[in-house]
């Protein structure tokens, strides 16, 4: 069960990343549980922080 949540939350994470590097906003967040909003958020602000490093 562990091993279920966590690959979940990895996968919201690499979500929002994509969605980051992308350029999307993070409005368009899909996720309404906490947990996988603040994986999937963590994403974007880290892509966020790359497109910054790059640009």
């Amino acid at each position: 069960m562990k091993r279920q949540k966590r690959d979940r939350l990895e996968r919201a994470h690499q979500r929002g990343y994509q969605a980051g590097i992308a350029g999307k906003s993070k409005e368009i967040c899909p996720y309404q549980t906490i947990n996988q909003r603040s994986h999937w958020l963590g994403g974007w602000r880290e892509a966020m922080e790359d497109r910054a490093v790059i640009a």
